[in-house]
């Protein structure tokens, strides 16, 4: 790999200085590398920027993120403003209230970029990547969305004022690395970046996932401990965080931690069941070996509510919803994040393969404020699985769920053709409605959609606890 021949990108202007007299002013230079596919990172969404192939103001929207993920705990539901106005007092922002616009104290330079190659490839969903990469599959009016391939490198330089201040900074960084990433898709572990030399490795990570190496880096910022959590917000905190590891005996490089993390929550929501993770065969007029419908029961529940309003005839027997899901709404998967679009099979599966249409079509999960018709478009997950870098160069897998709540008066609701249907709204975090026998067994006995991933984590991956 050769750098490009680019001219280094200029560091913000103006840049402060420790002046005799003025405030001290820290600086700490790290090299990185990226261990995932890098997916977007530039202005238009889908694209790579050709130019700065590391942009200082992703970045920066980077550690200001994982910033207040580690000190918003600090401020109440009263006091958002004043979290708002320590927040751009460090990190720079626009116009709050009568206030003026103020540039960040700290300063970003990104310099000596090494790329990795471009990977414009089809994405095949028999790929283990797919499930992170499927939001920049070719869908018929958009192209497949390039990525940047593992090992770009770069040296990032950070300056910020010194002191507490500056602590502060480096944990954001440290926090970044650890349990973030650059670009898009960063909670399904893409962009996951470590340090490039074996010293700084050792300076800047912890020799496992474990609760005592992260409270040694951290400090006395109170970390995963979900007894103290508070009452939740649509703020994401890693105070009351849960955090489950999988520590092996084997080392794991980053891609193997990667597919691993992903393939928990692949496994997971499609309702897996057996030693192999595999979902019951359903019966086939064609007698094709084909992988069985879901064990969930959002597929079940949209065929009862919107089939009706596209006029369909009535269901063949390996079509129909099943009768251990009931017409009440509850759409349990909706915790892992909206919008979900789900696509149903638009043929039968007979001799002939002749068109009838049979499923629902253009529909998705959504959500909306109570008494609101218009839904909104997203909702980030509060999940995230990837590969933690080590202090001895290897990766451990890792899933992450942040202290974060569903929006206040939030409901879930199925939306046809871009129109909510007022019958399906339900309450985030429902499992299972009262007349529904789940035929995941997770769903059985959990209180929330955390509560059930970690406890299945548990028992089927021997995951633990950090």
């Amino acid at each position: 790999m050769q750098p490009l021949n680019l001219p280094p990108p200029p560091k913000d202007p103006s840049p402060r200085l420790s002046l005799p007299g003025g405030p001290r002013r820290e600086t700490f230079t790290v090299d990185l590398k990226t261990v995932t596919p890098i997916l977007g990172g530039a202005p238009v969404p889908r694209q790579l920027s050709e130019v700065d192939l590391i942009r200082v103001p992703t970045l920066r929207g980077h550690l200001r993120f994982w910033w207040r993920a580690l000190y918003g705990h600090a401020y109440g539901e009263a006091q958002r403003l004043d979290l708002a106005r320590r927040e751009r007092e460090l990190w720079g922002g626009m116009s709050l209230g009568k206030e003026k616009p103020r540039r960040s104290q700290v300063d970003l330079c990104v310099r000596a970029v090494t790329a990795s190659g471009k990977d414009d490839r089809p994405i095949s969903l028999g790929e283990e990547q797919s499930y992170a990469l499927w939001t920049a599959r070719d869908t018929g009016e958009l192209p497949t969305a390039p990525r940047w391939k593992p090992g770009l490198c770069f040296t990032l330089e950070v300056s910020a004022p010194g002191g507490a201040l500056s602590e502060e900074v480096r944990h954001a960084f440290r926090a970044w690395v650890l349990f973030g990433g650059y670009g898009s898709r960063t909670r399904r572990g893409c962009g996951t970046v470590t340090l490039a030399t074996e010293e700084q490795c050792k300076q800047w990570l912890p020799k496992s996932a474990a609760r005592a190496e992260l409270r040694r880096l951290f400090g006395h910022l109170p970390l995963f401990q979900p007894e103290l959590a508070g009452t939740p917000s649509d703020l994401p905190l890693l105070r009351g965080a849960w955090l489950l590891r999988w520590p092996r005996e084997e080392s794991f490089d980053g891609n193997k931690a990667w597919l691993d993390a992903l393939g928990w929550l692949r496994a997971f929501r499609q309702g897996t069941t057996g030693a192999q993770g595999e979902r019951p065969r359903n019966p086939s007029p064609t007698g094709d070996n084909r992988a069985g419908r879901s064990n969930w029961p959002e597929a079940d529940k949209i065929r009862h509510h919107a089939r009706a309003a596209q006029g369909l005839r009535a269901y063949p027997e390996e079509h129909a919803p099943r009768s251990a899901y009931s017409k009440s709404p509850a759409w349990p998967r909706a915790g892992f994040g909206l919008p979900i679009v789900v696509h149903f099979q638009q043929k039968r599966r007979d001799s002939n393969n002749d068109y009838q249409p049979l499923e629902p079509k253009n529909v998705q999960l959504q959500w909306v404020r109570d008494r609101e018709r218009e839904p909104k478009d997203r909702l980030a997950s509060p999940l995230i699985v990837k590969a933690m870098p080590l202090a001895n160069g290897r990766f451990e897998p890792i899933a992450l769920w942040l202290e974060r709540g569903y929006p206040q008066g939030g409901k879930v609701v199925l939306v046809q053709s871009k129109r909510a249907i007022d019958a399906t709204r339900a309450d985030f975090d429902l499992l299972r409605a009262n007349d529904d026998q789940p035929l995941f067994k997770p769903l059985c006995a959990a209180t929330s959609l955390r509560e059930a991933f970690f406890t299945w984590l548990r028992d089927t991956k021997k995951a633990r606890e950090a």
